[in-house]
This record gives structure tokens, C-alpha cells and sequence, in this order.
């Protein structure tokens, strides 16, 4: 287990830990190997993942946590990220842990432990579709308390880990507001078909709940503004994965150009090519800042913050990734295009993470509608 940072030098230290535990864990061979499985990870490096006690880092450790917070959390996002690991980590650790702390209460907190103990994995699946959610807005997913107990009703499209997990921590419309429940998601009245994308490193599913008998985790009702700061906090891990992967992208292909000779010397050389991979590091040493900013306000529950920082954060890391990958397929030259180097599969995955909350547009659309309030 890692002893709880309390400084920039504990936090690198972490860093380099979880680093080397990542390439020694997740190597291209073996992430190429896991995706082609039908679960879509090797259970051997989740197991893994779990006796390190990483699930659990950000937990309180009145339910078995480490007590270190979203911050060091990001520390493994970064780094699992920066080697495409097909993994339940972030489904499970980052999202729907993080959706039971936000919006949970003590009916949450059993589920919260087992998911932090790696006993059970978890997908969240926010029953109003991507992005932030509005009042009149439709909602896929419906919850209705019956006397013998809540069912949800609904489909959900494009769930991350939908088709492997073993709960489901759901958000769906109630009669007043939203709810927070938690469905068995290897019943009968759970249909998941997976969906293909061109990221086989990213499992994801389509979800069909046909009266799905589900328990209430939430006392009182949850609120539209309580589910838009729920993606907003969403943002922050799925950005950290971004950002690492980004930085992968331009560590092996400065390593490429290093390498790669043309006219008698190695063509990193190039001037023209030194001011593209400039670029990508500027724009990379920004969206990491940009993470863990955005990290220390959900440590410090400064929602007003997230509500900037969260749809910005997704928008320009989603961006930043995809140019990096880009750079990274054309500075390759033409092996860049073949599936046997590893940039492709960094592409693949951008395309994927850009469209996994919300598409870049509907982020900065999100942005200009919470600066207008604010000015208003």
C-alpha cells in the first residue's frame, strides 16, 4: 500500500511507483492480447491493480480507504492512461466511485467499499445520456418506486465497461427529480450488447433495463445541477487518462525521430520537426496543470470551480490528445499508419475519449452557458 502523500516530493515519488508498475503491467503485448479477450482485460493485472490498494486511494478510510483524495488518484489515471490499459480502473475506481461520494449517503457506502476492496467493479450510467443533463431535457432511463421496491426502466447507449461490470450505479429520472441506484447488472432484466468502436483498448456497451429492480442509494432526490456537477467531476479522471496518453504519444515518437535517420543524420534534427513536437509539449504541460487544478477543487469540494473547469478541462484535453496523436501518426511517416506501431492505437483512443462524455462542441457549449450565468 502507498503511505499518504503530503508533498510534491511524495507525490513523484508515487508517480514513479505507479509508472513502473504500469510498463512492467500493461505492455504493448499484453495490452494488445487483453483487448482481443472476450472480458476485454486481463484479470490477473486487475488483481493486481487491487492488492496494491490503488481502487481505493481516494476513499475515506472509515471504509477501508487510503484517505489520499482525487489528486493522487489522477497520479494513476495519468499513468494507466499513458499505457491504453484495458482495465476497469476508471469505470469503476474514477467514475462510479466517484459518482457514490458525490451523490451517495450511507445507503452508498457498502457498495463504496466493496468497489474500493476490488470485490465488485462498477459502470456508471447517467440515464440522460452524454453530457449535462437539463431539466426538460429526455431522460433514457426512468425510475419508479413501486410497493415492492424502485425498477428502472430504459436504455443507455455507449456505456464504458457496461457489458463486464458487475453493478451498475445508475442516475435516472424519478417522478420529481433524479435518483441514485444501484442495479445488479447480471440479471435477466439487464440486456448489455457491447458496442463496437474503433478502440479496442475502451469496453463499451449498450444497456436495455426492462424493470430492473433496483436499490435507492440516496435518501432525498438528486438535482439537476447535482448531475451536471456529477460530469463535471467526471471530466477531472477521464482527463488525467487523456493527458498521459497524450504524453505517451510524444515520448515514442521523439524516441522515432531520435532513431530514425534520413540524409545521414537523425531526422529529430529537422528544425520543422522540433517546433511541431514543441508544440504538442506546450500544449500537453498545460492540460496536466489543467488536471490537477481541477483535481485539488474536487478535494477541496469547490463546485463552483468544477463547473468551469470541468467542461473546459474535457474539451481541451480531449483536443490536446487528439492533435498529440495526430502529430504522432504523421511524424511516423508512413509506418505511423500500420496497426503494428502503437501510435494508431493512441489515435483510436482519442477518437473515443473526445465522444465518451461529451463531444468537444457540447463542452464548450456547457462553458459559454456557465460563464453567462456567472456574468449575468
Amino acid at each position: 500500500m502507498i503511505t499518504e502523500p503530503a508533498s510534491a516530493r511524495d507525490h513523484a515519488e508515487v508517480s514513479a511507483l505507479v509508472r513502473e508498475v504500469a510498463a512492467t503491467t500493461f505492455t504493448s503485448e499484453k495490452v494488445r492480447a487483453a483487448a482481443a479477450t472476450a472480458l476485454g482485460f486481463d484479470e490477473v493485472a486487475w488483481k493486481q491493480l487491487v492488492d496494491l490498494g490503488w481502487p481505493s486511494l481516494a476513499l475515506d478510510p472509515a471504509i477501508g480507504g487510503a484517505g489520499m483524495g482525487t489528486f493522487v488518484q489522477c497520479l494513476v489515471h495519468r499513468e494507466l492512461g499513458a499505457r491504453l490499459a484495458p482495465s476497469p480502473y476508471l469505470a469503476s475506481a474514477g467514475l462510479a466511485s466517484g459518482a457514490l461520494v458525490l451523490l451517495g449517503d450511507d445507503r452508498a457506502t457498502d457498495l463504496l467499499a466493496s468497489l474500493g476492496a476490488g470485490t465488485r467493479t462498477a459502470a456508471l450510467v447517467l440515464g440522460h445520456g452524454r453530457g449535462w443533463p437539463t431539466d426538460d431535457g429526455p431522460a433514457g432511463l426512468t425510475a419508479t418506486e413501486t410497493p415492492a421496491g424502485w425498477i428502472v426502466d430504459g436504455r443507455a447507449e455507449l456505456v464504458l465497461d457496461g457489458a463486464r461490470a458487475d453493478v451498475l450505479v445508475v442516475v435516472a429520472r424519478t417522478a420529481d427529480a433524479w435518483g441514485l441506484f444501484e442495479v445488479d447488472a447480471r440479471i435477466g432484466a439487464v440486456s448489455r450488447t457491447p458496442a463496437a468502436t474503433v478502440d479496442a483498448t475502451r469496453a463499451l456497451a449498450d444497456l436495455q433495463l426492462t424493470a430492473a429492480p433496483a436499490r435507492c442509494l440516496r435518501s432525498r432526490p438528486v438535482t439537476t445541477d447535482e448531475v451536471s456537477g456529477l460530469v463535471d467531476r467526471m471530466a477531472v479522471p477521464l482527463a488525467a487518462e487523456m493527458a498521459g496518453a497524450a504524453v505517451a504519444c510524444l515520448e515514442q515518437t521523439l524516441e522515432y525521430l531520435r532513431t530514425r535517420h534520413q540524409f545521414g543524420r537523425p531526422i529529430g534534427s529537422f528544425q520543422a520537426l522540433k517546433h511541431r513536437c514543441a508544440d504538442v509539449a506546450v500544449a500537453l504541460t498545460v492540460a496536466q496543470e489543467m488536471v490537477f487544478a481541477a483535481a485539488e477543487m474536487v478535494d477541496a469540494g469547490d463546485v463552483a470551480g468544477l463547473r468551469i473547469a470541468g467542461p473546459l478541462l474535457l474539451a481541451r484535453s480531449a483536443e490536446v490528445f487528439l492533435h498529440a496523436a495526430e502529430e504522432a501518426i504523421q511524424l511516423h511517416g508512413g509506418v505511423g499508419f500500420t496497426d503494428e506501431v502503437d501510435v494508431g492505437l493512441y489515435y483510436k483512443r482519442a477518437l473515443v475519449d473526445g465522444e465518451l462524455l461529451a463531444p468537444v462542441a457540447d463542452a464548450y457549449a456547457r462553458l459559454d452557458l456557465v460563464r453567462a450565468e456567472g456574468a449575468a
